[in-house]
């Protein structure tokens, strides 16, 4: 088997309303899909997030799969990552886009084995995984009423935990905000909070410590996931366990970090830290290093797939014949903000049950992509690269 062709479909799509976070506000989804093809018709899909710079490193990378087999997972791997090493492509858009393309191989040797990818991984130890509501950013005239609103219709629908954004407010505000959720949603249903990187170390834990009355289950970046020594000096004052690295890049990136114990609970992201392939790598070295695993999601259908397939095979952290969600078992964010590229484009479209959402048995990811919705949010041309 040899792939023939890869096609680059960059996707956007436009809300209605804008939301904010610490950084910035939006009123637009997007990502970059790509379409791997064998020979015999096998096709398998991976995602990266949007971007003209991510694009282009997918166009720059995809060459170098031309006629070879997809199955061999990881001999690709190595190649698209020396590709990128010595001019440093290996961080940002070079890995996201090795993310999507590691992805995509998994979906194509899934399917010409006729197994799930967690098949290939070895197997499920569970078949659904745990996850929680990611919602609760910023608009506009949103307080009280409507973040409110938002936070018990999340419990209503059955989630057992949800996440809020902090850092893009004045302190005393988000602290109110915070305050006000935790009451509205009462004891029984988890609460998380989310900085962005907003602040810093000594901001940090004095917001940690005016919020050690909310009963949080972690605050999630309170610093830059790459300033090492502001969150050790975080983890080690906050009364609530500390997170993150949704942006961090392959094992070499997460090593030191998890040697460290720089985060009580790391959160990598599919489509960043390098598809498949590498998730589990950094699974495994967290679990190693006895640090919580809890994968960051934000984008399609696919790469939700993708995370699904790797939650479902990795061990519980640490073993137990009773395992929780929060306490040693693995949870997941669902992100429930409109993203109507992510309401659309796959089949399953994803959805929680008591807060579970089950690991897809079909072949390869899982999913199947609808080709008409990727011409309807496709932006500019798709890019198709081939044997010449």
């Amino acid at each position: 088997m040899k792939i023939e062709t890869i096609d680059v479909y960059p996707l956007v799509a436009k809300l209605d309303r804008p939301f904010g976070w610490s950084q910035r506000w939006t009123d637009v989804r997007s990502t970059n899909v790509v379409k791997v093809t064998a020979d015999g018709g096998i096709a398998g899909w991976g995602e990266s997030s949007g971007g003209l710079l991510i694009r282009a490193a997918l166009e720059g990378l995809a060459p170098l799969l031309i006629g070879e087999n997809p199955v061999h997972r990881e001999a690709l791997w190595q190649k698209l990552y020396r590709s990128v090493y010595q001019d440093h492509g290996f961080a940002g858009p070079g890995m996201c886009a090795i993310s999507a393309l590691d992805m995509a191989l998994w979906d194509i040797s899934g399917k010409a084995a006729n197994v799930p990818v967690h098949d290939l991984l070895g197997g499920r130890v569970r078949d659904r995984i745990p996850v929680y509501a990611t919602g609760l950013y910023y608009r506009d005239g949103d307080y009280p009423d409507a973040i409110v609103a938002e936070a018990t219709g999340y419990a209503e629908q059955g989630f057992t935990g949800m996440k809020m954004k902090i850092g893009g407010k004045p302190i005393a505000e988000d602290i109110a905000r915070v305050y006000t959720v935790r009451g509205a949603i009462g004891p029984d249903v988890r609460l998380m909070v989310d900085a962005n990187e907003a602040y810093s170390a000594s901001t940090a834990i004095r917001v940690a410590e005016r919020l050690a009355d909310a009963d949080l289950s972690w605050f999630e970046e309170p610093c830059s996931s790459y300033d090492d020594d502001a969150n050790l000096r975080v983890r080690e004052s906050a009364p609530m366990a500390i997170s993150g690295g949704e942006g961090l890049q392959s094992r070499y990136e997460f090593a030191n970090r998890l040697a460290r114990h720089v985060f009580d609970i790391v959160q990598p992201d599919i489509v960043n830290v390098g598809g498949v392939s590498e998730m589990v790598k950094v699974g495994h070295m967290a679990n190693a290093f006895g640090v919580h695993f809890n994968p960051h999601f934000w984008g399609s259908g696919i790469s939700l797939a993708a995370t699904l397939h790797v939650c479902a095979m990795l061990p519980s952290n640490p073993p137990s014949i009773c395992p929780e969600p929060y306490v040693n078992e693995t949870v997941m964010e669902l992100d429930q903000t409109p993203h109507p590229i992510r309401e659309s484009l796959t089949e399953p479209v994803f959805d929680q049950v008591e807060s579970y959402v089950a690991v897809p048995t079909a072949p390869g990811l899982g999913i199947a992509v609808d080709e008409q919705v990727l011409k309807r949010f496709l932006t500019g041309s798709p890019v198709t690269v081939s044997q010449r």
